[in-house]
């Protein structure tokens, strides 16, 4: 427990001096806490991961050491701005004093929760990374009977837990991915409706069952989204005000992106479409030229997107290694083309209306109704009649694994969905960009993977970073104050459900 709290208070540390940096630098409160949390991830994946390649592991402790010191030195010198966070949270709070004081016990909660250890079945997600840290790059890159390597972007994070022994406390980073994610959600949300407004989609985000599942049981997905979720934060920021800072994190935030969850892998190159056609679109290619072609020092950042691209890990799987192990091994791809996709597409959007198992359970004892049923004769009916199990692994059935027992909740299906839908058809250019964006990945999940119980995991991305699209769904001449007490109230109480169901997996 000593070595838990001293890990969380490094990175604690670490991210408040990054906090204190980019609201220096004139970016929102919301803007700079999301930004300084996925930084953070970006700097420790990188000294770590160098660490990993040399097979030097006191490289990696003495960096640390260094930029712990010298975020003490940044939080000594911007001591004033503490105050100032504390006016903000306390104005904020007033503004939304149920939702706000609600949320906070929320967040102690999972926080108290994330001090406590691993359940086992949770801790297979991070078994390589033991392998990887006690054996170094060249060592595993050299041995036949080592398999092959995944992206180790976000996995190496949870090594120093490992190194000393101890998985108390591993949750440390998902929980902070779970507030970028809210941070984020927030921010996008303020540039298409009023403070209030925002706040809820960045509740409504935050109460889906299955985020809020991962907050508490550590693993490296919920990282994956919060990622890339900064990503779209970062395209805005660039677009809004042409900068250095934003660019470059931009770039390093693509490449950050590649994990060993496939859904990033697919979604990565996405967003780099997504980056040249809204920065170029908007401010031509002399204004990026320019911009670079004056800090010449920009190339230093050729070295982490180099490493963070993990084109050295692909390269050694190539050119030394048969196959590729782990989780890709155990994907099935549709082999049925353009209507296995369209098969596809239908599954998953009537497994999205599928909520949860807890709900499905309550309107069964209570109602005698079982939406699983009704949602598989409808299938039955109208679709395996004309496609039959094209681009599915197996036949389709509703049901819940178990482990898979938390979905995404009303949010997803009725508020999410067509808010993309919405800002894809009357949106501004730049959120029709984005929601093109997430549906041609719903499209390219629904082609390229074949469909299998447990495929849900595939559109986090598509729920959760699209979440901040429902501020512009609800305008302020329908969204009134009245119906943001509702829906925040509704989100609230589907939070505190879901730690409360998930407190007793």
């Amino acid at each position: 427990m000593l070595i838990a709290a001293l890990l969380f208070a490094e990175v604690f540390c670490l991210c408040a001096a990054a906090f204190f940096l980019f609201r220096v630098s004139g970016n929102t409160f919301a803007e700079s806490a999301s930004y300084a949390i996925i930084t953070v991830f970006m700097l420790l994946s990188f000294i770590r991961q160098i660490s990993f390649i040399t097979g030097i592991p006191v490289i990696s402790t003495c960096i640390e050491i260094f930029f712990l010191i010298a975020s003490f030195i940044l939080i000594f010198r911007h001591r004033s701005y503490i105050f100032s966070i504390f006016d903000t949270l306390k104005s904020f709070g007033s503004a939304n004093p149920i939702p706000f004081i609600f949320l906070i016990l929320c967040f102690l909660y999972i926080a108290i929760h994330v001090f406590l250890p691993v359940p086992k079945e949770f801790q297979n997600e991070f078994s390589n990374i033991t392998i990887y840290e006690k054996s170094g790059f060249f060592s595993l890159a050299a041995a036949s009977e080592f398999p092959g390597f995944l992206p180790v972007n976000h996995r190496i994070l949870f090594n120093t837990f490992l190194r000393f022994g101890t998985d108390s406390g591993a949750g440390i980073f998902c929980f902070l991915a779970y507030l970028s994610i809210g941070f984020s959600t927030y921010a996008l949300a303020r540039r298409y409706s009023w403070q209030s407004a925002a706040f809820t989609p960045a509740i409504l985000v935050m109460s889906m069952p299955r985020l809020v599942v991962q907050t508490i049981y550590p693993g490296t997905q919920i990282i994956s989204v919060a990622v890339v979720l900064f990503c779209i934060l970062a395209i805005y920021r660039t677009v809004e005000l042409p900068n250095l800072t934003d660019l470059i994190l931009l770039i390093l935030g693509i490449f950050f992106c590649i994990s060993e969850n496939i859904s990033s892998m697919i979604f990565a190159p996405i967003l780099f479409v997504l980056s040249c056609v809204v920065l170029f679109r908007r401010h031509g290619v002399i204004t990026w030229k320019s911009i670079l072609g004056k800090n010449y020092y920009v190339f230093f950042a050729v070295v982490p997107a180099v490493i963070f691209s993990q084109c050295w890990l692909f390269l050694c799987n190539h050119f030394y290694k048969d196959s590729w192990s782990g989780v890709f091994s155990t994907i099935s791809f549709n082999n049925d083309g353009i209507q296995g996709a369209l098969a596809n597409f239908i599954r998953y959007i009537l497994e999205s209306f599928y909520f949860t198992a807890s709900i499905d359970i309550f309107f069964e004892r209570v109602f005698n109704w079982s939406m699983a049923q009704t949602l598989q004769s409808l299938y039955d009916f109208s679709v395996r009649p004309f496609w039959g199990e094209s681009g599915a692994a197996q036949a389709f059935h509703l049901t819940w694994m178990p482990n898979e027992m938390f979905s995404f909740g009303p949010v997803g299906f009725f508020l999410v969905l067509p808010a993309l839908f919405y800002a894809m058809v009357k949106g501004p250019r730049r959120l029709k960009a984005v929601a093109t964006a997430f549906f041609v990945y719903f499209y390219l999940v629904s082609l390229i993977i074949a469909w299998a119980p447990g495929n849900a995991k595939f559109f986090e991305l598509f729920y959760v970073c699209g979440g901040f699209s429902i501020a512009f769904f609800f305008p302020p001449w329908r969204f009134t104050k009245r119906n943001q007490k509702i829906f925040q109230t509704a989100g609230c109480f589907l939070l505190f459900f879901t730690l409360l169901k998930a407190s007793w997996l």
